[in-house]
């Protein structure tokens, strides 16, 4: 039966399908509990007014106003002092290794990159206070007609970003890559849609995760998407939700950024920002082989990114992504049909996994 996630499974158990991507093994998910622990509003409050108080600030009651939910168990909220803006972050330290997060702000600010400054911290708590970066996203810039600037400062960005030395992160593993692509197989094919992950998947698996090997491997953001760049009013970008950030292809922010899953560029505008990069980094490879890399690396993300979605459903009965799948799955589909590699995985998604999707998620 399709749509068997709307009956909120959790998954149990060895999936064979995803196994097979060299070993990687399926656990059972923690209760849904230690995904969502509870918001601690008045202490959160009051620890924000002592705060504001500490960096000379107004040191008064304050009202905390949510901010848009993300995929991790952080939640944010913007503070107004007087005409100063902040945001504070709760963060359980359960399931955020807040000290990370903490560092590498630092260390992207250090490297010239604007992350928001941290003001305050409770570690016990999970309670962080910094800079407000500004409330127009990327998304809303793009809707707004300003994406060739906004575009051109964040390739800019991405460029800044890959000439620091790798500093505090680790590698971004081929296992790890095999791994999320194993997302892909249990949360969304196996677990949302009750259906079967065939050989072919594990086939074009294999020239994704390879494809990632073949670039030159520097610092990267991993979730460089309109959602997580501010369009700030001095033209330049805010960057948030780094703490994941690794060392990795040089494409994968890029393919992040031009081929993201909430909003779609037309292939000439991808390709000339593709193109853009290239010129910016001064990386000694050839074209071709780059786009190659760079849709390989695309869609691998995009992958893993809808796998992720359904889990957001399946784990934490959270909906907030679930009317992404489908788009991005047609994105796939029609990315995976241009390569010899990956046309039979366009094939079994067009064939089986769209359609149990659409009816399943009504898109």
């Amino acid at each position: 039966e399709t749509c068997m996630g709307l009956r909120r499974l959790t998954g149990a158990g060895f999936y064979p399908a995803a196994a097979r991507l060299r070993g990687a093994v399926v656990r059972r998910a923690p209760p849904e509990t230690a995904y969502s622990p509870p918001m601690p509003h008045d202490r959160l409050a009051a620890w924000v007014g002592e705060a504001l108080a500490g960096i000379g600030a107004l040191g008064r009651p304050v009202t905390l106003e949510p901010l848009p939910v993300e995929a991790s168990t952080r939640r944010f909220f913007r503070v107004r002092a007087g005409a100063s803006a902040f945001v504070v972050m709760h963060a359980p330290p359960a399931t955020e290794d807040n000290p990370r997060y903490v560092a590498l702000t630092r260390w992207f600010r250090a490297g010239g990159l604007h992350t928001p400054e941290v003001h305050a911290v409770d570690a016990e708590q999970g309670f962080v206070l910094m800079e407000d970066l500004g409330v127009r996203s990327f998304e809303t810039a793009y809707r707004q007609g300003e994406a060739d600037d906004a575009v051109e400062a964040a390739l800019r960005a991405v460029v800044r970003l890959q000439s620091l030395s790798c500093g505090p992160l680790p590698p971004y593993t081929e296992a790890r890559f095999v791994d999320e692509l194993g997302i892909f197989a249990q949360w969304l094919v196996e677990n949302l849609l009750g259906a079967a992950t065939p050989a072919l998947f594990d086939a074009a698996a294999a020239h994704l995760v390879a494809a990632t090997q073949e670039v030159p491997q520097r610092p990267l953001h991993r979730d460089y998407h309109c959602r997580n760049l501010l369009w700030r009013g001095d033209r330049t970008v805010g960057i948030v939700d780094f703490q994941d950030a690794l060392v990795g292809p040089v494409t994968y922010d890029v393919a992040s950024l031009l081929r993201d899953c909430y909003h779609c560029f037309d292939e000439d505008t991808v390709a000339k920002w593709r193109n853009r990069y290239l010129q910016l980094a001064g990386i000694d490879i050839d074209e071709a082989r780059f786009a190659r890399a760079f849709d390989f690396t695309a869609l691998q993300r995009q992958l893993k990114a809808v796998g992720i979605f359904a889990r957001l459903w399946l784990q934490r009965g959270r909906r907030s992504h679930l009317g992404d799948i489908v788009p991005v799955l047609r994105r796939i589909a029609g990315l995976a049909r241009r390569y010899a590699q990956t046309t039979e995985l366009a094939g079994w998604i067009d064939a089986e996994v769209l359609p149990r999707a659409t009816k399943c998620l009504g898109r």
